[in-house]
């Protein structure tokens, strides 16, 4: 009788077992990538969105024929508390819709440059809602009447509950334009 070299089904089930948490470990990795796509796209289209709401404003209010008197009477928007003025501050949940605000922000300051500067001023003056791709987007600005700095900070995400766990995008402007004629 001749014995022969074969597995037996102790082996078998181990080599069985071994193979199934590999492939159990490999199926739980794809729900972590498919979030780290996300999570990217997102982060992207962000940045994209803060560049193109933050630069027009930047370069309205850094134009050299603006005049001082228009770049002090800039003010805060959407308010002096800044990111708090998103929030009701009894629940913390964001008040209504974060964009307009945002907009409203954004044409009112546009407008200011616009109509203060000396000569023509060429920025685009609408809300850039092309760049959003499906984002709502929250603009604050800070500015002390006799400060040569504005401060500019955004925020964009899907949905408005996650406002603040998102990047905020920030930049400082500093007064470039003419003295009060």
């Amino acid at each position: 009788m001749t014995l022969r070299k074969a597995f037996t089904l102790m082996e078998v089930n181990l080599a069985i077992m071994v193979m199934a948490g590999g492939i159990l470990s490999i199926v739980g990795l794809y729900s972590l990538g498919y979030r780290e796509s996300r999570q990217s796209r997102d982060d992207v289209a962000s940045a994209a969105y803060a560049d193109a709401v933050l630069s027009p404003i930047v370069a309205a209010l850094s134009a050299t024929n603006l005049k001082w008197s228009a770049f002090r009477n800039i003010g805060c928007y959407p308010s002096q508390d800044g990111w708090a003025s998103y929030f009701n501050h009894s629940t913390g949940v964001v008040n209504g819709n974060p964009e307009s605000n945002a907009k409203s922000a954004f044409d009112s300051i546009i407008g200011k440059a616009k109509s203060a500067a000396k000569g023509s001023l060429d920025v685009n003056s609408s809300w850039p809602s092309t760049a959003s791709a499906g984002m709502k987007g929250a603009l604050v600005v800070m500015h002390d009447r006799d400060s040569a700095i504005v401060r500019l900070s955004f925020r964009a995400t899907r949905q408005a509950t996650e406002l603040l766990t998102m990047p905020l995008y920030y930049t400082e402007v500093r007064f470039q334009g003419l003295g009060n004629e």
